[in-house]
């Protein structure tokens, strides 16, 4: 049953290419098409240095998924519930974009040769002393993590280390590439001529991606390392989940819709899951423009990784509840599933 229903995805995805491309033309703002990323890593112009730095009192006790303080491997970075942020504004980290970078994944353009991944993360991994929770990506049908460096980038801001595949069909190989890009970047940190030496806190690890990218992170959610994830326009049904679920779909969305999410949500049972509709979105409208601040719906993604990879319990009303924060908003429509506290 479920390789015919990932032929039948596939298939769909396939057809979204140009519209995915042309997704900056209606809604909130179009995607990064266009950016290219720095291959040696140079700073983004989108984060700013935090020069003191601070680190979180290891032992506090985290969100849904309970982060609590300890020592990281080597105790080069402690693992500790973090410092409150604005989700909707740059975290306090300078960013690196590296691309390309690690092994080769997948398949590539018309099917050539397997590409390599695009590193978004921290330039100072030090910085505060804590250890930093790693999110694999996954992109749309015929596109690139470049054109989604607004909600990448952020991320890296806020502390997270963010690696995608070049590809533009993940959903596509075996191994998935989503997942090798979590077991290169776990090697990494078991590498000391690594810049990620040390640095990774390998027991919280988030997956997130739009359009195929959203069937292939439902795949990478059954992997025992992903502790959350948020299919973004397209979700599979999976009942082998390990942490919580946001399943994201845009109310305009005419090319997926919102069905797939609904019954992402039915098949959860007893882990934390919320179907999340942006009532305005098309399929790729919940973008920003390059350069722009994060949309609501960037926002909302970047605040629930900081709730369940982070610890950031500042933010866990904007989830959890009746009265949740997205539950209040007339620009979304919620279900919640496990979420009443």
């Amino acid at each position: 049953m479920r390789t015919r229903q990932w032929t039948r995805t596939l298939a769909l995805v396939s057809t979204l290419t140009v519209a995915l491309w042309g997704c900056g033309k209606s809604g909130s703002g179009g995607s990064g098409a266009g950016g290219t990323a720095s291959t040696g890593g140079t700073a983004s112009t989108g984060g700013t240095a935090n020069t003191g730095g601070t680190t979180s009192p290891a032992g506090g006790s985290g969100g849904a998924g309970g982060i609590t303080g300890s020592v990281g491997t080597g105790g080069d970075c402690t693992v500790g519930t973090w410092p409150t942020a604005d989700p909707s504004a740059a975290g306090p980290f300078a960013t690196v974009i590296e691309n390309p970078i690690g092994p080769t994944a997948g398949v590539g353009v018309d099917g050539g040769a397997a590409p390599q991944f695009t590193l978004f993360r921290p330039k100072d991994l030090a910085q505060g002393g804590l250890c930093h929770p790693l999110i694999t990506w996954g992109n749309g049908t015929g596109s690139t993590p470049t054109m989604y460096k607004v909600l990448l980038n952020n991320l890296a801001s806020h502390g997270f280390v963010v690696i995608g595949s070049n590809s533009p069909n993940v959903g596509q190989g075996n191994p998935a590439p989503m997942i090798v890009g979590v077991t290169w970047v776990l090697q990494q940190n078991d590498d000391s001529t690594s810049e990620l030496y040390h640095r990774i806190e390998t027991t919280h690890i988030g997956a997130t991606g739009h359009s195929q990218g959203a069937f292939a992170t439902s795949q990478a959610a059954t992997d025992s390392h992903i502790t959350t994830s948020v299919p973004i326009c397209g979700a599979m049904t999976e009942k082998n989940l390990h942490g919580p679920a946001m399943f994201f779909c845009g109310g305009q969305d005419t090319l997926v819709g919102c069905s797939g999410a609904q019954n992402a949500l039915t098949a959860v049972t007893t882990l934390p899951a919320m179907f999340a509709e942006y009532v305005s979105a098309d399929h790729g409208s919940w973008m920003s423009f390059m350069g722009s601040k994060p949309s609501p719906v960037e926002t909302a993604i970047t605040a629930w990784m900081r709730v369940h990879l982070m610890g950031d319990d500042s933010l866990r009303s904007w989830f959890y509840g009746a009265s949740c924060k997205l539950c209040t908003d007339s620009a979304w429509i919620i279900t919640q599933k496990n979420m009443d506290q």
